[in-house]
Parts: C-alpha cells; sequence; structure tokens
C-alpha cells in the first residue's frame, strides 16, 4: 500500500472516501436507470464505465501530474473489485420491469442508423472534443492553477506536452469506448442524458478526488473542480449531437432522437 500524501491523516481520508462513495453510489443509480439491456450487459457497462473513469483515468492523470506514491497502479487494482461488486449491486437495486432487447442487438440498430463515413468522422471528432474541452479549459484557469505546480506545492509537478498528449490521448479514447455503450443502450431522452453523464463524468473525472484531497489548497480545490464540471458536461454534449441525433433506420427513415 503506498504512503499517504504528505499532509493527509489517513482516517480523515477514509471519512472523506466514505461520503464520497456515496455520491458515486447515487451518480451510478442515475446512469443505471436510464440503461436498457439485460442484467449483464448494463453491470458490464457500468463496471467498465467506472472503473475507467475513476481509477485507470486518475491513475494516468495523477502519475503525470503529481510525485505522489498514492498515484500508483495499486489503486489501479484496488478499484478493480470495488467497481465490479459495486455496479453489480446498482444493477440489481435498478432493475428493468419490460424484457429488453439484447445489447448487441440494440448496437445494430444504432450503428445502422448511419453510414460507415458518417460514423467515420463522427467518431474522430468525439475522439477529439474531450482533448480540445480539456486544453481550452485548462488554458483558462492556468493563471491560477499553475504557481502551485511549477512550485512543487503538495507533491504536484508539472509535466511537458511530451508527457501530457500521449496520456491526453489515451483518456480520450478510453473515455469514448466506455461512454458509447452508454448511449447506445439509453432509453430515456437525451437532455437527461446530458445531465446525468456530465454530471456522472464529473465525479469519477475529478469531483471525487478534489472533494477527498482536503490536503491541497482550497483554491485548487475549487478551481479544479469548476474546470472538470465544465469540461465534463461540454464532452457529454458533445457525445449526445455527434453519436445520438439524427439517426437514420434502416428502412431509410430519419428520426431525431427526442429531447423531452
Amino acid at each position: 500500500m503506498p504512503d499517504m500524501p504528505i499532509g493527509a491523516d489517513q482516517s480523515t481520508v477514509a471519512q472523506y472516501t466514505l461520503l464520497g462513495s456515496l455520491i458515486l453510489a447515487l451518480g451510478l443509480g442515475a446512469i443505471a436507470r436510464g440503461l436498457s439491456g439485460k442484467f449483464f450487459s448494463r453491470w458490464l457497462i457500468l463496471f467498465f464505465f467506472t472503473w475507467i473513469a475513476y481509477g485507470v483515468n486518475n491513475y494516468f492523470e495523477a502519475a503525470i501530474f503529481s510525485t505522489m506514491s498514492a498515484a500508483s497502479l495499486y489503486a489501479v487494482v484496488l478499484y478493480f473489485p470495488a467497481a465490479l461488486l459495486c455496479s453489480a449491486v446498482v444493477v440489481w437495486l435498478f432493475p428493468l420491469d419490460t424484457q429488453p432487447a439484447s445489447f448487441f442487438a440494440q448496437a445494430r440498430t444504432f450503428f445502422a442508423g448511419r453510414s460507415i463515413s458518417s460514423w467515420a468522422w463522427r467518431l474522430l471528432a468525439a475522439f477529439l472534443a474531450f482533448p480540445v474541452a480539456y486544453y481550452l479549459l485548462g488554458s483558462l484557469i492556468a493563471p491560477i492553477v499553475l504557481p502551485y505546480y511549477i512550485q512543487g506545492t503538495n507533491q504536484l509537478r508539472l509535466p511537458g506536452w511530451d508527457q501530457i498528449l500521449p496520456v491526453l490521448a489515451l483518456r480520450s479514447l478510453l473515455f469514448l469506448l466506455v461512454c458509447l455503450p452508454i448511449l447506445i443502450a439509453w432509453k430515456l431522452s437525451d437532455r437527461r442524458l446530458f445531465l446525468t453523464l456530465g454530471l456522472v463524468l464529473f465525479i469519477l473525472v475529478g469531483g471525487l478526488s478534489m472533494w477527498e484531497a482536503y490536503w491541497l489548497a482550497p483554491v485548487l480545490r475549487v478551481t479544479h473542480s469548476l474546470e472538470i464540471f465544465a469540461d465534463e458536461m461540454i464532452y457529454a454534449g458533445a457525445l449526445i449531437l455527434l453519436l445520438r441525433r439524427h439517426i437514420t433506420q434502416p428502412d431509410g427513415e430519419r428520426i431525431l432522437v427526442p429531447v423531452q
């Protein structure tokens, strides 16, 4: 088990983590209520979404932006069974009343709505959406947060673009891979999806981390929280606009996914 970050107390961190887990469970419940499909497919969708966005993503981010020993593969392995069990319980608590089609049937219908060329540029644009939002919003807060990274406050460090860009590309690909099944299986309105996906991504990608990292300077916690919130809401909106709106059915009829 890695050492605690400098300035952090294990018992205090445990209290923050307990409250954060309640927030996480509520967020996953909101996602589960909108997912159509059988138990196993809904479970896997939630599991990979949670584990990648919370465990794997945060490891990549912390590994290049800090020198904390806690930024290790230990967390990635630790969150694997946690995400697996938590997702199973959430799906069990929010069962579906109807007998839905299998995920593969939903995926075939979803992808049949557009041509290969249309899907190609849309998926590329969706892949680029996260890095673009990340860069633009990061540039806005840079004057506030950069001094802390340059000075190495709280074991933070400022990596070069040769480290940031490969990690950013990998994170963007992983986010797209775990969000796409949610877009395919979602059975409620796009407006509900936008709010739910954006908020839960905020919770997983950095909201909980900023909540639990009480030893960081308050200005860092607040500024990064606002940045991450805006980032994930923009990203969720981009995914919906690019990949869910105006889907053409196999019979040639063009429909607009409803916003209620």
